[in-house]
């Protein structure tokens, strides 16, 4: 019985999903529900290729950062994926009203628990969180074909705190 019991157990664990759990409060139901669609989709450039349409996931995940109000977006922060986590940090960063960027960017530097599969055109990649973030919506990273810009006119120092923790992670 015991043996039984215990193999019932691993059986129904290893199937178990963080985000089963996730407390949802404070999160309006729209929000919500756009959030458990575009969990599995990845992050969409808007490019196409071949197929002559925007992907769908592109719109979905504007959608989620202009509807999201700032507090909903900070807890999605803590969602246990990465597609999730990657749309709300996006959605803070692109909020004019939201001040504490840098300090945003810090800490998804620091967040490696979670990666995200990115779409452009007919190609895709697994990336970092921060190495979309930096690369491709900050567009602060000094090494790429556009140099440094300031996309969201940090102020120098924030450019120059995000990049020097940015290039000390192995990975990237």
């Amino acid at each position: 019985m015991t043996i039984i019991g215990i193999g019932i157990f691993t059986v129904l664990t290893s199937f178990y999903e963080k985000s089963w759990s996730y407390n949802w409060n404070g999160i309006s139901e729209q929000v919500r529900d756009s959030v458990k669609v575009a969990e599995n989709s990845g992050i969409s450039s808007g490019w196409v290729g071949i197929a002559p349409r925007k992907p769908k996931q592109y719109d979905r995940r504007y959608w989620i950062m202009n509807n999201a109000t700032e507090s909903e977006l900070i807890k999605l922060t803590n969602y246990p994926n990465g597609t999730i986590k990657t749309i709300a940090y996006e959605g803070l960063l692109r909020k004019p009203e939201f001040k504490n960027k840098m300090e945003l960017m810090l800490r998804v530097i620091d967040d490696t628990e979670h990666s995200i599969f990115y779409r452009t055109g007919c190609e895709g990649m697994n990336m970092n969180i921060s190495e979309y973030l930096v690369d491709l919506v900050l567009l602060i990273d000094d090494k790429g074909f556009l140099g440094k810009t300031n996309r969201f006119n940090l102020p120098q120092n924030d450019i120059d705190k995000i990049l020097n923790e940015y290039k000390k992670v192995p990975s990237l």
